[in-house]
């Protein structure tokens, strides 16, 4: 898959690698609850550039059907997360848009 874009995602990486993984639900219940887990752990400039990577990543994913963009987030980012269906990701991308807010 060829996207452009950033070439590292400091803020993402660190949110899928450390609480999207695959043991998300037994650690967190459930994917919005480990985001929020990640934003309760985060400086207030992390979460606001978590907030823009996200922007940025659904920019350069636009047109593409969530089982793309899940797997460009996988290749991107790292984690293992696997949303129910697009309702579970427009949940956790809602968090992650205004990731910016959590720690004002």
């Amino acid at each position: 898959m060829t996207l452009k874009g950033p070439m590292e995602w400091p803020q993402l990486e660190s949110l899928c690698d450390g609480y999207l993984h695959q043991d998300l639900v037994a650690e967190h219940g459930s994917a919005q609850q480990a985001v929020q887990a990640w934003l309760a752990d985060a400086s207030r400039d992390d979460a606001k550039a978590l907030s823009s990577e996200w922007r940025t990543f659904l920019n350069v994913t636009h047109g593409m059907d969530i089982t793309e963009r899940v797997e460009a987030l996988r290749e991107l980012a790292g984690g293992a997360w696997a949303p129910a269906g697009e309702l579970e990701f427009e949940v956790v991308s809602a968090l992650l848009l205004n990731a910016w807010r959590s720690n004002a």
